[in-house]
């Protein structure tokens, strides 16, 4: 193999070590995402909320894969190998352009049904306290705008406002809490900004 095959081939090796990485860090922040909004009850609304970080989760291991496959093919310089991967990492960069694009378009919907699924869970804590404690746990929050929710309905602080060990909150331990609306919204809006910009990046890096 003359010298601009070899360096071709080298830099298709490399480049496919980076999109190892970028598959590894997608399916770790997918299953961040999932793992925290993994006790939201099962309604049309934590549908849609739990949709977006499983595509993510499974494109990221399709590109771990397919990248893994990418390396082995550039190191056994096989012609059929490489133009297989060559169309599947096309249509895998149509696919995240489609996902940054509907998230970009659809980001105020998307952050509006994060609302409607707290407001769902707030209104059912009477029957079950457990998916109200399990947010205000896994998002350190308290509350559906704050504390003063529970107070001024004449109820007492749950332990979940304060830490996981917890037997008892008073209002002093959970001012410092924002409310599980606020910081619900304020999770979805740095993951689809995470999204969007490292989405761009990875394409860019692609193409």
């Amino acid at each position: 193999m003359d010298c601009g095959g070899v360096l071709v081939k080298y830099i298709l090796f490399i480049f496919n070590i980076l999109f190892v990485v970028c598959g590894l860090l997608l399916i770790i922040f997918g299953s961040l995402m999932v793992s925290n909004i993994g006790e939201i009850p099962n309604t049309p609304e934590s549908i849609q909320a739990n949709s977006v970080p499983i595509v993510i989760l499974v494109l990221g291991c399709i590109i771990f894969v397919i990248a893994f496959l990418g390396c082995c093919g550039a190191i056994r310089e096989n012609a059929c190998c490489t133009m297989t991967y060559s169309v599947i990492m096309l249509a895998l960069f149509i696919c995240q352009l489609a996902l940054v694009i509907f998230i970009w378009q659809q980001r105020v919907q998307i952050l509006d049904k994060m609302d409607d699924v707290i407001e769902k869970i707030w209104d059912q804590r009477h029957t079950d306290q457990k998916v109200m404690d399990a947010m205000q746990i896994s998002f350190k929050c308290c509350g559906k705008n704050g504390f003063t929710d529970y107070t001024l309905a004449g109820e007492a602080i749950p332990p979940s406002c304060c830490e996981v060990s917890a037997t008892s909150c008073t209002a002093i331990e959970a001012i410092t809490r924002p409310g599980c609306v606020r910081a619900f919204t304020n999770f979805w809006e740095n993951s689809m900004n995470i999204i969007r910009y490292a989405g761009l990046g990875v394409a860019g890096v692609e193409v």
